[in-house]
């Protein structure tokens, strides 16, 4: 499935940390995936450029929920970031390679670090491509926010894990409409 990879990059901003929080991090999460040679150098403006890409990436994929998620987001997913990613990527062009079989897009770009972050682009257009972008989500959830792949048929699914946020979710929901209902004796009368 390659949005995976996607997924998994986006993933990589946790709530309690960020697996690509230093240039040495990105090297090896880039390497570890296949997109970057081993003992490459990267340096610490294309390491916030990766991370620019990914809070990107995660605006996009918050557009494809099937119900919108609310703002101002308490998350901190900011939806500006689509629009700083246009920006990004004008720097990191694609070609189509008609050399193999079949044809798919690759990266034009020269440094490696700039080539990998292309070569993410191109899984995001290939995917856009061939239909399967719109499951790519951000799980509901406002403390979560994690990217997963929608696998369900009518592909309306809404959190990440049904058994953590989606629990999380609904429990708050009832607690809500316990907070909110009238008591009984005042829905009845007192005695």
């Amino acid at each position: 499935m390659p949005l995976r990879v996607i997924e998994e990059f986006v993933n990589t901003r946790r709530r309690d940390g960020d697996d690509i929080a230093t240039p040495p991090q990105l090297a090896t999460w880039l390497h570890a995936h296949g997109l970057l040679p081993a003992g490459t150098e990267i340096t610490a403006g294309q390491r916030e450029r990766a991370a620019r890409i990914r809070e990107g990436l995660r605006a996009l994929i918050a557009d494809n929920n099937a119900e919108p998620v609310a703002s101002p987001r308490p998350d901190g997913l900011d939806p500006a970031a689509r629009d700083d990613l246009a920006d990004l990527t004008r720097d990191l062009p694609l070609m189509l390679d008609v050399t193999v079989s079949p044809p798919r897009l690759t990266p034009l770009a020269r440094m490696p670090v700039e080539a990998a972050l292309a070569r993410l682009l191109a899984v995001v257009a290939e995917a856009v491509a061939d239909g399967t972008w719109t499951r790519l989500k951000a799980c509901r959830e406002p403390s979560c926010r994690w990217a997963y792949y929608d696998h369900s048929r009518n592909r309306r699914r809404t959190w990440c894990s049904m058994d953590l946020c989606g629990n999380r979710a609904k429990a708050r929901a009832s607690h809500q409409r316990k907070s909110t209902a009238p008591s009984a004796a005042g829905r009845f009368g007192s005695r």
